[in-house]
């Protein structure tokens, strides 16, 4: 065994911290069994607990220090007892109570997947497409075209707007849909639109600013038909393309543009500029869609959400007119979809937003927007719809060329599987309730039909 020699060592001093003067209690470090007497360092912060999970805190406290209002405590059980006895007696359907609801859905209203078009345009393009008149079987023309991808302005001069029409199948009572008429346009189309007093007749604006009326054409000598498209208006505008357009009667235009302004085309000779409208400073979005209710009567929906209801007192000679306000319920994100309907014989506005939320708003009230019916379309987002004649069924695009539909009075929702690629931007509902167009899916249109 070695043996340890004792040496010197030089002494290493560490500085006092604290100031010498003070005295301190010497606690002895030799292992016991007596607990530690109580501490706690002021310089030392305790760590809340946080589940990482729900991103929440967890605090304890005691409840001496923590002092209650009870009057406002009485406040908000009054206010939320009613809300939740009216959840109580009117629970959420549970989820069998939903697949029922789902397959009688599906029995009592059957859809399904009739044809897909193919429109031969430009890589990343939505769509346009509106149903005219019956030509056979109770099928509806089909005018559509391609609006290619834009940065600022539209340089696409050989874009086309093509029409097809149903020919009926000689082995079988159905029709499939040809591709009868080509139509060359030296702009992309902003909007189109069919004229609902004359549906042989549909207008369009384009992305350069021009407006155009069209009559679709058809004649029969002996066993053979043509089909034609006539132009029968043009007119440029200043105010750039615009983004929605309506028919208040068979020989008058309404357009909306981006700028906030309104106006009337008169077709009865040729077409003439009828009255301008500017909307008022207070509406601070662009205009988005648009739906006409009759003579100067309107309503707008905006890019912030608002939905305003415009209208004129009397007749005024006028060019620029002067037109009564009235915002009625907003929506949260821009409005896409604007529609007319009609709910037990009552006339309605059925508006969207880009989130699924549907509004009904019912005309017969001139002074405040009262009586409505809310819609949240299940997730996925459905930024566009179309609905039935009676606004109970509500139609949007699904991805893949799917569609789903809802039916408003109890809720019940039903899906049509797709075979296509893509999300689709587009739907139209015919007049008649039996066809549906829903597009762009790649290059694809889907056709569905409704049997009622």
């Amino acid at each position: 065994m070695d043996v340890l020699s004792h040496y010197s060592s030089p002494v290493v001093e560490f500085p006092a911290t604290q100031p010498l003067e003070k005295q301190y209690a010497l606690v002895d470090n030799c292992t016991g069994t007596d607990p530690p007497p109580p501490s706690k360092d002021a310089g030392t912060g305790t760590q809340e607990k946080q589940n990482m999970a729900t991103q929440t805190e967890q605090r304890v406290s005691s409840g001496k220090d923590v002092e209650y209002d009870e009057r406002a405590l009485a406040k908000f059980l009054r206010q939320i007892c009613p809300m939740v006895e009216r959840e109580l007696m009117q629970p959420t359907p549970l989820m069998e109570e939903q697949a029922v609801s789902q397959c009688r859905l599906e029995e009592e209203l059957q859809v399904f997947t009739y044809q897909k078009l193919e429109m031969g345009g430009v890589e990343n393009s939505q769509g346009l497409a509106i149903w005219l008149s019956v030509h056979t079987n109770n099928a509806p023309v089909l005018v559509a075209t391609t609006v290619a991808p834009h940065d600022d302005w539209c340089e696409h001069v050989d874009q086309q707007l093509k029409l097809f029409v149903p020919q009926r199948m000689s082995h079988r009572n159905l029709v499939i849909y040809t591709e009868a008429k080509t139509l060359p346009l030296k702009s992309c189309l902003k909007s189109l639109c069919t004229n609902p007093f004359n549906k042989n007749m549909f207008s369009g604006s384009t992305m350069d600013g021009e407006l155009f009326i069209w009559l679709y054409e058809h004649s029969r000598s002996g066993s053979d038909a043509s089909v034609d498209i006539k132009q029968l208006y043009s007119v440029s505008s200043t105010q750039g393309a615009a983004v929605a357009l309506d028919w208040p009667r068979e020989h008058l235009l309404m357009a909306c543009y981006a700028n906030g302004s309104v106006r009337q085309w008169d077709l009865s000779r040729q077409m003439s500029l009828d009255w301008e409208y500017s909307l008022p400073a207070s509406v601070t979005s662009e205009p988005s869609a648009m739906v006409a209710l009759g003579l100067e009567d309107f309503v707008l929906g905006t890019n912030d959400g608002g939905v305003y209801r415009c209208w004129s007192t009397g007749r005024q000679v006028a060019a620029t007119k002067q037109i009564q306000l009235l915002a009625l319920r907003r929506h949260r994100f821009m409005v896409s979809t604007l529609l007319r309907t009609e709910m037990e014989g009552n006339p309605f506005v059925l508006s969207c937003d880009l989130s699924g939320q549907a509004f009904y708003h019912d005309m017969r009230q001139s002074e405040e927007d009262m009586a409505q019916l809310i819609v949240q379309i299940p997730l996925p987002f459905k930024n566009v719809i179309a609905c039935s004649r009676d606004g109970n069924i509500i139609y949007c695009p699904a991805s893949d060329g799917a569609l789903e539909y809802y039916r408003v009075s109890d809720g019940a929702h039903a899906h049509v599987k797709g075979g296509l690629r893509g999300k689709g931007s587009h739907i139209r509902s015919s007049d008649n309730g039996c066809w549906i167009i829903t597009g762009l899916y790649g290059d694809e249109f889907q056709i569905f039909y409704v049997e009622h």
